[in-house]
């Protein structure tokens, strides 16, 4: 969650343990409303997304961001109880788009930043309960571990390229591009303008970073994402409009909101909202939570 450019061991590791800390502090902060209602059509398909981060083996390292091994397996395995189907946000642009089709209660898991842990952990469990995962990859994170030479560890590590491509091969796994290096709250809050920064001087910033990020992973795992995922939430209609521009087929955002997918509206598929999926939290409390919303929609 934090931007680590050659951090080393120790610092990484406070930096993880900080975000499990006050994570419930930011996440209001984070989680900002999107600049113009997105219509709801709730005769679409409707489609839950989880919005996980960073996974731990030691329960009692759970956060707001932090879940455990044990409580995502809970959560699949309630999931599949309940006649929840796996699919990746692929499968929602084909069927919007390219007139294909999607099981009953689809439902998508995605992972936040492109941790270590989300390879190291995770991927024996998806292959065990047959499940899918989406990963959004911070361009700068994924650089810095592939080219500090150091062995990845699962407590502070970021995915390398090859670890990109050995997950995607797997097929349990697809990758979004969440911005080469705007995941940041500094002078600017993550792909947001900067304060007195003009029309061209924002495009310009925002095309080099998204870009530069969809030709490192065309050179590195010889595929480009077609989803674009905001860091922090923070959308704009301008940034949307440059996203869409880029060829990106579906963004996602954080406000915790129900998703109705719609076959041949592709607008649908900009700004997916989902509900951050809190270690604080056991399965069936964070589950009815969710439906309830749906119910509501």
């Amino acid at each position: 969650m934090f931007k680590t450019i050659k951090l080393n061991k120790v610092m990484a590791a406070v930096l993880l343990t900080i975000a499990a800390a006050v994570g419930a502090g930011i996440k209001s902060t984070f989680a900002a409303p999107q600049q113009e209602e997105k219509h709801q059509k709730t005769d679409g398909i409707p489609v839950p997304i989880i919005m996980y981060h960073s996974i731990t083996l030691d329960g009692d390292k759970c956060g707001e961001y932090v879940v455990s091994l044990d409580q995502i397996e809970a959560d699949i395995e309630w999931l599949k109880q309940n006649s929840f189907t796996p699919v990746f946000v692929n499968d929602l642009i084909r069927f919007v788009n390219y007139n294909g089709e999607l099981p009953d209660k689809p439902i998508i898991l995605t992972f936040d930043d492109g941790c270590y842990n989300n390879y190291e952990y995770l991927i024996g469990l998806l292959k065990k309960e047959d499940f899918k995962a989406t990963i959004s990859v911070v361009g700068s994170y994924t650089l810095d571990a592939s080219e500090s030479g150091d062995m990845p560890s699962a407590a502070y590590s970021y995915l390398r390229w090859c670890d990109i491509n050995e997950m995607r091969e797997s097929g349990y796994y697809e990758f979004c591009n969440h911005s080469y290096d705007m995941h940041s709250l500094d002078d600017r809050r993550g792909i947001l303008r900067k304060d007195g920064e003009n029309d061209a001087e924002y495009q310009h910033a925002l095309l080099t970073d998204i870009e530069g990020l969809q030709k490192l992973f065309d050179q590195n795992c010889a595929f480009k994402p077609n989803c674009f995922t905001y860091p922090y939430g923070f959308i704009s209609p301008e940034a949307e409009n440059i996203v869409k521009g880029l060829g990106f087929e579906a963004s996602m955002g954080v406000e915790e909101m129900p998703n109705y997918i719609v076959k041949g509206d592709s607008e649908c598929l900009f700004g997916l909202h989902r509900y951050n999926r809190s270690g604080f939290y056991k399965t069936d409390s964070f589950m009815k939570k969710l439906l309830k919303e749906y119910e509501n929609g």
